[in-house]
């Protein structure tokens, strides 16, 4: 159920504030990073740090015409304070009755529609694929899939890590983890854990949506989803939103749907993975947490009895370093180099099965390389027990300015025979 924010007590939503300043006046550039809003909202600076800033869900318009007066002098007159309020309403910059009216009608929408078709890979069926084949056939891709059956004496595949960055600078990489899934796996139910990168009130985030692609549906398992939900709570659905326009789930839908089409049925279990930001601080290991481990469990639980041939799939990008992202260098071969070395450093903790000591590298270093999957990973190597890893291949993005870098790799797990 859906909670109305009331406008008599009025609250922003989670937004990005930027200060502007033009002709002289300064301005507050409120924008929201999800992209519900209808754009970005304009106002005076006095009119956010003095007004606006005690939106906060708690003050009500009373209250707030008194915070006015006795930090400025002034008497705000009300008719002007809810005409204010029912702009950012209107905008969906407040946490009301519009933003609730538009969550409703996006919850009862079964499909996902693709948020990147036409920018981030081509948008239309046929040239799609011409671009996820060369992907394949590319001098540094993995070649054209066989789609042969897991062949006998060797271990099927688990799970896989692949790049969630986008095709024109990741796309062949993506193709290393992708041919191990479609010739080695007969998985029913690929769980894809993806990166949350907006803010989410929870860790986790469920949907039982279908996801929309140019090649067809990628359809979800809503009650392989449900029965998550059964465990943890329904509460894992309030930031359903944030998957309408995050990708790192979409793209792998995009290869799931290129490789297996209509020839091979298969369902997802699409899960974003939020921060753990706060367990890096502090240095706890991540399953101390009882949100975390009730989630792993619960996803433990669902797969053993769901019957069903499960494998995971982790769409995450590893480090993100240069000015872009905060750094204050331009990027040598040495600043990459030393990239290079942290992420082995992690890489070998991955396919060693070993999730505390992949989250404990971050950590230890404050997580100051920005590996983007870091939670998303240390979630699959909990739930998928056992497993051998393998690197497949490793890549770094670098832009002509050398002001940013991402690096990324196709990892593959394989559950070990027993003699």
């Amino acid at each position: 159920m859906i909670k109305v924010q009331s406008l008599d007590h009025p609250k922003l939503r989670p937004l990005v504030v930027r200060r502007v300043d033009q002709n002289g006046q300064a301005f507050a550039v409120l924008e929201d990073s999800l992209g519900f809003a209808h754009g970005p909202f304009l106002i005076p600076w006095d009119g956010f740090s003095k007004v606006v800033r005690h939106f906060n869900g708690e003050n009500s318009l009373s209250t707030i015409q008194s915070l006015v007066l006795n930090e400025t002098g002034g008497y705000l007159a009300i008719e002007h304070l809810c005409e204010l309020v029912d702009r950012l309403d209107r905008s969906m910059h407040l946490d009301g009755p519009t933003f609730a009216s538009f969550i409703r009608a996006y919850r009862a929408e079964p499909i996902r529609p693709p948020a990147y078709a036409g920018r981030a890979y081509a948008g239309e069926a046929s040239a799609l694929r011409d671009q996820l084949d060369r992907f394949f056939q590319n001098p540094h891709g993995a070649g054209r899939p066989s789609r042969r059956s897991p062949p006998n004496g060797e271990g099927s595949i688990r799970a896989i890590l692949g790049p969630h960055i986008d095709f024109h600078r990741g796309g062949p990489v993506y193709t290393w983890s992708y041919r191990e899934l479609v010739e080695r796996s007969d998985a029913e139910i690929f769980v894809v854990l993806g990166v949350a990168h907006q803010y989410c009130k929870n860790r986790f985030v469920l949907t039982c949506k279908h996801f929309d692609t140019p090649l067809g549906l990628a359809r979800t398992d809503s009650d392989y989803v449900s029965r998550i939900v059964d465990r943890v709570g329904e509460r894992y659905l309030d930031d359903e939103p944030v998957h309408r326009g995050e990708h790192s789930i979409e793209f792998q839908a995009v290869f799931l749907r290129y490789l297996l089409g209509d020839d091979r049925p298969f369902r997802i279990a699409p899960i974003l993975v939020g921060s753990f930001h706060d367990l890096i601080r502090s240095r706890i290991d991540p399953m101390s947490d009882p949100e975390i481990a009730r989630f792993v469990a619960a996803l433990r639980e669902v797969e053993s009895e769901s019957g069903a041939k499960v494998a995971y799939i982790g769409g995450i990008d590893l480090g993100h370093i240069g000015r872009e992202f905060g750094d204050p260098d331009l990027l040598d071969q040495a600043a990459l180099d030393r990239l290079r070395v942290f992420d082995a450093s992690m890489l070998d903790r991955a396919i060693a099965g070993d999730a505390e000591g992949w989250f404990r590298v971050a950590a230890e270093v404050d997580n100051r390389h920005r590996i983007c999957g870091l939670a998303a990973t240390y979630t699959l190597l909990k739930t998928i027990g056992p497993a051998k890893g393998r690197i497949l291949k490793y890549d770094q993005a670098v832009d002509s300015a050398r002001t940013c870098c991402v690096s990324f790799a196709s990892v593959v797990f394989e559950t070990e025979t027993k003699a």
